[in-house]
C-alpha cells in the first residue's frame, strides 16, 4: 500500500527513512505524511530509537550539505570534531519541529527487546527494524510507514510505502 492511502484517523508507526526523505524533499508522499500529521488527519508515532536515527541522519545531512563532511564513514569523522558538531544548528531546529509538530514519541521498553529477538529470528530483520515491529505489537498498532521492503514479509503489519521513490 502507498503512504497516500493511509486512512484518515489512522495511527501509523513511522520508520526513520520516511522523515529523512521528507526532510530531503525526495518524496512528496513522505512530505504529505508530515503535513497530514501536523493537520491531525492521522496520528504518526515514532519510537525513541527511530527518533534518534532521524536526529543522527539530520545531523549528518546538515554537515554534508555545508561541505563539512566528505568521504567514507562521515559519523566517525564528525565525532572527531566536537566543535563542528557544536556549530550545527539546522538539524536541531528540525528535530524540535518534529517534537512539536504533532508526532507522538513512544519509548522502547525492556519487553520490546525480548520481543525483537523473537521477531528478528522469525523474519530475519535487522535490530532497529525488529524493535519497530515489537513496539508496534506492544502499542497495538498495525500500520507502519517505511521505505524498507523488509517489512513486506510481516503478516501482522500493514506496510505503507512511498510510491514516488
Amino acid at each position: 500500500m502507498r503512504i497516500k492511502d493511509i486512512p484518515v484517523g489512522s495511527a501509523v508507526l513511522t520508520d526513520a527513512n520516511i522523515l529523512v526523505y521528507a526532510n530531503q524533499q525526495k518524496s512528496k508522499e513522505c512530505m504529505d505524511l508530515v503535513t497530514r500529521c501536523a493537520d491531525l488527519e492521522i496520528t504518526v508515532l515514532l519510537t525513541t530509537h527511530i527518533f534518534s536515527e532521524i536526529m543522527h541522519a539530520l545531523m549528518l545531512n546538515e554537515a554534508r550539505s555545508r561541505g563539512l563532511l566528505t568521504g567514507n564513514n562521515p559519523a566517525r569523522k564528525l565525532s572527531e570534531k566536537p566543535t563542528l558538531i557544536q556549530s550545527l544548528t539546522d538539524y536541531q531546529n528540525k528535530a524540535r519541529k518534529i517534537i512539536t509538530a504533532g508526532f507522538i514519541i513512544e519509548p522502547v521498553v525492556k519487553e520490546d527487546f525480548f520481543s525483537a529477538l523473537t521477531i528478528q529470528k522469525q523474519y530475519g530483520l535487522l535490530t532497529n527494524d525488529s524493535l519497530l515491529i515489537a513496539a508496534a505489537h506492544r502499542l497495538g498498532i498495525k500500520a507502519i510507514a517505511s521505505a524498507d521492503k523488509a517489512f513486506r514479509n510481516i503478516p501482522s503489519i500493514d506496510l505503507y510505502e512511498p510510491g514516488d521513490l
